[in-house]
Formats: structure tokens, C-alpha cells, sequence
């Protein structure tokens, strides 16, 4: 089993990100795969820019850039995992500039002129299966507490398995992050006994990604279990929109929430 996790923090090995992913990768050793990172901001990536070039003849699905950025090494390494896990903290409820760049130039890999229908059922044109088609994991990382954050990004990457016939096996999304300071602080799970639970729910995920080709559903739960708990009565009054556009309610719950944050 190989596994290959893109990294597309813009804070390269330094973030929290990157954090996440050790944790998946001692795991994925530990159960005897092979596991590789690449740091998207470590490499150089152009912009698609939309010419076509890569749709003619002459240079057949062959992108302008192949010789002069690292995007065709990367497809390369992409082709021989057997897992791959996009990972990207959340800018503007949307995934990293810089994920965004490199998955777009996964046009030149597609002839958009043979059209075709995904397992799903939905049109769509010719992709590079051994490129676009593997399992995915996806990994998000946020400073904020609200779930809504997130949705932007789970939803793309439904819509990517979807029409790239990609399995996914799950969406890992982890808040607050900065609150654990990426790990240098060693009073965190002190702090937040729930740290550890995570941390070897993320362990035990890279390992049954190598062991099983999937995660169970108990562990990707642990793996996203909040590092502060919203207490009952709030998260049940907050599901309604008459509290949620009530902002002076809005204003306790939130000085509430804030009392019970170091």
C-alpha cells in the first residue's frame, strides 16, 4: 500500500496541516505503508492558464508548464499511490489558493472533447483515471469553532468524487487548531485531555488506511471530535434560526462560549 497526502498549506511543514499528517503517517508505517508528503508550497506551480494548448494535437494532454514547473512530477507520484489525502486549512470558507492551482491543472490530463458519464450518472469528458479516479481522504484544518466553515469544502470534494469517480473515504476536519499550537506546546493535552483521544484516532486512521484501504466509522468520528464541546442546551438552541438571527441571543451564547475558552 502506498499512500500520498498533498499538502496544500501555504505554511508548508510549519502548520497545522502538516501536524495532522505526521500523526496519519506514523500510523500508515506502522501498519506497513509506504507513505509520501508532498508540500505543495515547497514546489513550483503555474497557474493553469486556460490556453487549450494541452487540448490540440500537437501537444496532446500535455500541459506548457510540464517543463519548466513540478506538477507533471507530482501527476508522476500521484499515478503510483494507492490512497491519496488532500489536506488544506480553510481561507475564506474555501480550500488554500494554492490546492486550488495545483487541482486545476489536472485539465491538462483530461481530453474535455470524449464525453462520457461517471459511475454516478453525471456527464462529464475524459480523465486520467490513474490521476483523478484514486481514493481520497480529505483533511481540513480551521481556527474557527462553527461547522459552517466548513461545508464549502466538504461539498467540493463530494462534487470531485462525484465526477472524477474517486471514492471518499472521509473528511477530517479539525478546528481550533491554533489553540494546540501545532503541538509545541507540551501542556496542551493537559489543557484539552481530548487532544489525546484525537491524536490517536488520526494514529489509527494512517494504519487502517494501510491495513484496510478505508477508515472505520468510529474513527473518523474520533477524529473529529471538537476540542471544546458547545454544552447540550447551546447546541440545541443554536440549530434553530430564531436564535441563530437573534443577535442579541447571539451575543450571550457567544460571551458564554468565550467564558469557557482559556
Amino acid at each position: 500500500m502506498k499512500i500520498v497526502a498533498i499538502n496544500g498549506s501555504h505554511r508548508g511543514t510549519l502548520g497545522y496541516t502538516q501536524y495532522l499528517l505526521n500523526l496519519i503517517e506514523k500510523g500508515a508505517k506502522n501498519g506497513n505503508a509506504d507513505f509520501e508528503t508532498i508540500v505543495l508550497a515547497k514546489k513550483k506551480i503555474n497557474m493553469c492558464k486556460g490556453c487549450r494548448v494541452c487540448h490540440s494535437d500537437k501537444h496532446y494532454l500535455e500541459c506548457v508548464y510540464n517543463d519548466v514547473d513540478d506538477v507533471k512530477a507530482i501527476f508522476e507520484t500521484m499515478k503510483t499511490a494507492d490512497i491519496l489525502i488532500y489536506a488544506t486549512p480553510i481561507y475564506i470558507f474555501t480550500i488554500s489558493a494554492l490546492l486550488k492551482i495545483f487541482l486545476e491543472r489536472i485539465t491538462s490530463t483530461a481530453d474535455s472533447s470524449i464525453k462520457t458519464i461517471s459511475d454516478s450518472g453525471l456527464f462529464f469528458h475524459h480523465i486520467t483515471k490513474e490521476i483523478a479516479s484514486k481514493p481520497f481522504l480529505v483533511i481540513t484544518t480551521q481556527d474557527n469553532i462553527e461547522d459552517e466553515t466548513n461545508i464549502n469544502v466538504a461539498r467540493y470534494f463530494e462534487t470531485f468524487s462525484k465526477f472524477m469517480d474517486a471514492p471518499l473515504l472521509g473528511v477530517i476536519n479539525r478546528k481550533l487548531g491554533g489553540l494546540i499550537k501545532h503541538g509545541k506546546d507540551s501542556n496542551a493535552e493537559n489543557k484539552y485531555p481530548i487532544i489525546k483521544t484525537v491524536n490517536n484516532a488520526l494514529i489509527n486512521c494512517g494504519e487502517q488506511l494501510a491495513q484496510n484501504g478505508y477508515v472505520n466509522k468510529v474513527t473518523l468520528k474520533e477524529t473529529n471530535l471538537p476540542l471544546i464541546k458547545k454544552p447540550a442546551i447551546i447546541e440545541l438552541l443554536l440549530k434553530f434560526d430564531l436564535i441563530r438571527n437573534n443577535k442579541k441571543i447571539m451575543s450571550k451564547v457567544f460571551e458564554k462560549a468565550k467564558a469557557e475558552m482559556p
